[in-house]
């Protein structure tokens, strides 16, 4: 049911996306379009949060957990075929509840991913701190931690689309808030620039000469 409402909206969308290339209708603004898909997408990680946490807390207490969108759903920049980019944020509590607490809310967004591309789309939640290798979800406590010691350049660039799209909003908010400082002091850090730079060339690398002139995502 939940997919076919997804799609519903997401046809409706696209319909008014095209309407004014056959019928006299106002076209609608990329930055429209998109912020709509954003929203619909932040709608769908919600209703998969639900869904998830009412699966593996059926008997237990329900753990506090935030959904970051990145990348493109963060920025509200969201295309009709873009995967979810999200961050899973967890409460800090101390000793072994902290630890069970860790483990539900892992459980729960692992389950939340499964569900949601079975639904609506993939999740992908690469951009967390250490990438696929690093753990799924994280304490705030954590987060702070990792982008103040071990951090890398391009981490603190992606945390400038970083966004509350789900889940606990004071503790979405409390990440963003928490973090978002660092993003505009990384410009200080040594070698900047020239990293700033080399990234930007790996990028264009990846993008065949003949297309670069109209890749929209790295041309």
């Amino acid at each position: 049911a939940l997919r076919d409402l997804y799609r519903d909206h997401l046809l409706v969308l696209a319909a008014l996306d095209v309407a004014s290339t056959v019928e006299n209708e106002p076209v609608l603004p990329f930055v429209e379009v998109a912020a709509h898909l954003s929203d619909l997408a932040d709608a769908a990680l919600g209703a998969a949060l639900t869904v998830a946490t009412r699966v593996v807390c059926e008997d237990g207490a329900e753990p506090r957990l935030a959904v970051v969108a990145m990348g493109k759903c963060g920025a509200r920049e969201l295309n009709y075929v873009s995967d979810v980019d999200v961050i899973f944020v967890a409460e800090s509590l101390a000793g072994e509840d902290g630890d069970d607490n860790l483990a539900t809310a892992t459980r729960v967004a692992g389950e939340m991913m499964r569900f949601a591309a079975d639904a609506f789309f993939e999740v992908d939640a690469a951009l967390r701190p250490e990438g696929k290798r690093g753990q799924l979800v994280r304490t705030l406590e954590s987060h702070v931690a990792y982008y103040q010691r071990w951090a890398k350049t391009w981490e603190f660039q992606a945390l400038l689309k970083a966004r509350p799209a789900a889940g606990d909003a004071e503790l979405g908010k409390a990440y963003i808030d928490a973090l978002m400082p660092m993003v505009w002091t990384a410009c200080e850090r040594e070698d900047f620039v020239p990293e700033v730079q080399a990234m930007r060339r790996r990028v264009e690398e990846l993008v065949p000469a003949g297309v670069r002139a109209r890749e929209l995502k790295l041309g």
